[in-house]
């Protein structure tokens, strides 16, 4: 009877071959218990992967691929990663280059001659390191009506880059939107374009193949049916329906992997390199933080921003890569702690960002490495003790015109507390023995700092998160204009790079949008001329005025898009 039990056991291990865990039954049962409440076979669920030293600890799946079928989650399932996709489409430029089919330093236009001629030079460098001064598309979609749902091709995608004529700022000297899609939506037409075959057959040659990951694949055509793969689902009054995605832009976006795959990816990563490998060194290199022209890195609240689009940050302390992936019902979170040699990462399909259950992998075996407490320790910051009447200087509405967003600051219980505009409720801060500046009350070991100072005679404060580059919001006044006053703001306005027309209305007293796909957009005033709104695609307005004072157009700016102008249409 032995030589069918040892038939089993080889096939199982071909099957899995990361199923041999080197943890003790009471650590895999510890591990197991983390992931127990989305373990079921009614709801949708995730894979959990975890790689710790040179073995594999961790692969497992919980909870239910499909509702209908029952189909359990499993380590080959294949899970939409959304922004971990990006990191291949830059491997794959750097690839090219090593074979001598592209060079970073060639304008885009070379590869992609219909796209407009920019006032500056644009080049595949700047794609690849954040910095080329493009809008995002995704906010131009929004714009537009679309819903996540919609269909979208990588050929809708071009089509509205094409249409932006001008760009925000000079490529190389600034970064863009952080989570853009619109470069590696470019890199990607330009893999097509040089290597004379799609990014998804590129790297499923150069690539997947030599890694073997076999269940990993850049979905093309949403029409295309994969096997073995775990719905999109959203919760809807604890009901779970599907949450359908019609995507087919690739690049960005809409790589399908398994836990299984992924691992081996993060193996490849992190370990040791075949110093003769051409691509083994290529992978290294997308820990390379992106550049300016000058040598700057891209420090965002996130951490640093790298080629392969993760970041590097410090975690209690522990220097930490993450990367994260959200869209549908799929959230995949990624974390390394390179020091350790410790990747944690958790894919699911079950309409949450499962960052939590990935970091409680890793904090299972590295709770006694981290140097800093899982919340900011208060009783340690050197602070000072400040009047009501002091603490009045800072009361007041603070505005950041490059990210289109307001704050602000008010005094209750003598604490100087944060918060959006509308809201009432804010969070403490405590004023640090730095003179003028304030820590933000945080359950999390996140370390916000605001810093006030003047500026031409202005209030304003720097917002520094972590190592991130601080932020600078100055102090106005709200402006309040009469239903008379308002009227002067009303009208239908014409974009034709979109060919769409936007309608202002006063409705409830208060500026309100109408335009494409039912987009229904309430403003508040800012300062003169000048209104925001919570809605990410028109996060402020500035009205023109012609030489008569009369309203000509209006300019968006917001994370993501600068100066689009809308002109108006006079009857």
């Amino acid at each position: 009877m032995k030589a069918p039990k040892i038939l089993f056991i080889l096939f199982f291990l071909f099957i899995f071959p990361f199923a041999q865990s080197q943890l003790s039954e009471k650590e895999e049962k510890q591990i197991n218990s983390i992931f127990a409440e989305w373990n079921k076979t009614n709801e949708p669920g995730m894979a959990a992967g975890l790689l710790y030293g040179e073995q594999i600890q961790y692969l497992k799946g919980f909870g239910t691929a499909n509702l209908q079928t029952k189909k359990a989650i499993d380590p080959r399932t294949k899970f939409q990663i959304d922004h971990l996709s990006r990191q291949f489409t830059i491997l794959s430029v750097l690839l090219l280059e090593e074979m001598g089919k592209l060079s970073l330093d060639d304008p885009i236009q070379k590869y992609i001659p219909e796209l407009p001629s920019y006032q500056h030079k644009l080049t595949i460098q700047h794609l690849v390191n954040h910095s080329s001064g493009l809008n995002d598309y995704d906010i131009l979609k929004l714009l537009l009506g679309k819903e996540e749902n919609n269909i979208f091709t990588h050929e809708d995608a071009m089509h509205l880059i094409s249409t932006q004529n001008t760009l925000n700022f000079i490529p190389g000297t600034q970064f863009s939107y952080l989570t853009s899609k619109t470069e590696t939506t470019l890199l990607a037409e330009i893999i097509a374009k040089a290597s004379g075959e799609s990014l998804a057959v590129f790297a499923s040659k150069n690539i997947f193949t030599p890694l073997q990951m076999t269940n990993t694949i850049f979905l093309e055509d949403y029409n295309n049916i994969l096997q073995n793969v775990a719905y999109s689902y959203q919760s809807e009054n604890e009901i779970f329906k599907k949450k359908i995605l019609n995507l087919s832009n690739i690049g960005p976006t809409n790589l399908y992997t398994s836990a299984e795959d992924l691992l081996l990816w993060y193996k490849k990563l992190t370990q040791v390199l075949d110093k003769t490998s051409t691509l083994d060194n290529l992978i290294k290199e997308l820990d390379r933080p992106v550049r300016l022209n000058d040598g700057s890195t891209y420090n965002s609240s996130w951490g640093q921003m790298t080629l392969g689009r993760s970041f590097y940050h410090l975690e209690r302390g522990l220097p930490t890569y993450w990367q994260y992936g959200r869209v549908g019902g799929y959230g995949t979170n990624v974390f390394r702690f390179p020091q350790q040699n410790l990747t944690s990462f958790v894919m699911g399909n079950n309409d949450s960002y499962n960052g939590m259950p990935a970091m409680m992998m890793a904090v299972h075996f590295l709770e006694d490495k981290f140097p800093q407490p899982r919340e900011v320790d208060l009783t340690k910051i050197k602070s000072r003790k400040i009047t009501t009447s002091e603490l009045k200087k800072y009361e007041g509405y603070y505005w950041n015109a490059e990210r289109a967003l307001a704050r602000r600051f008010f005094i209750e219980a003598d604490t100087l507390r944060y918060s959006r505009p509308e809201q009432d409720i804010g969070l403490a801060t405590v004023p640090l023995d730095k003179q003028n500046s304030f820590q933000l009350k945080v359950e999390s070991d996140d370390i916000i700092v605001f810093t006030f100072s003047e500026e031409n005679g202005e209030v304003v404060y720097d917002i520094k998160s972590g190592i991130g580059t601080p932020y600078r919001y100055k102090k106005y006044n709200p402006i309040k204009y009469s239903l008379n006053e308002l009227k002067q703001f009303t009208g239908n306005f014409y974009i034709k790079a979109l060919n769409c027309v936007y309608s202002f209305n006063i409705e409830k007293d208060s500026l309100t949008l109408h335009g494409p796909g039912n987009q229904i957009v309430s403003f508040f005033p800012v300062t003169k001329d000048i209104f925001r709104s919570n809605a990410i695609q028109f996060g402020s307005v500035t009205f023109k005025r012609n030489s008569e004072e009369k309203i000509i157009g209006f300019q968006i700016d917001t994370d993501g898009i600068q100066k689009l102008f809308l002109t108006k249409i006079i009857d």
